[in-house]
């Protein structure tokens, strides 16, 4: 966080799943929803975060869509059945903190997203 003294907490989203029957009734988003508020509620907390493994595009969208950041890729992240998978770590900015967002930033990230989803540029391009 680019002010401590100001923002000296995170919230982490460790967790989030719906079972299957259940989605797409606004329950995952209203979970998410009111953690953003707990969050908020203390005016020391300056961002919510989570990590989501690469290749699940329907968490993906559905973080971003929430008004979640891609902060970066980190490598290795999860074990699953002994194999490596990397993460993104996301996270929404609340209570004034703008964290590591510029306009070109913003820009750069929806342009990526876009031209990722049709399989022609990487984050490693820009």
């Amino acid at each position: 966080l680019p002010d401590p003294s100001r923002h000296g907490l995170l919230f982490y989203i460790m967790t989030l799943g719906t079972v299957h029957e259940y989605r797409g009734m606004g329950l995952g988003s209203a979970l998410v929803e009111e953690c953003v508020r707990a969050a908020e509620a203390d005016r020391r907390c300056g961002a919510v975060y989570l990590h989501v493994i690469t290749y699940n595009e329907a968490a993906i969208r559905f973080y971003e869509r929430l008004g979640f950041y891609r902060v970066k890729e980190i490598e290795d992240y999860y074990t699953i059945d002994g194999e490596h998978h990397n993460c993104y770590l996301y996270a929404r900015y609340i209570n004034g903190n703008r964290g590591h967002l510029s306009l070109f930033r913003v820009l750069a990230d929806l342009v990526n997203s876009f031209w990722k989803r049709i399989g022609i540029f990487t984050e490693e391009s820009y």
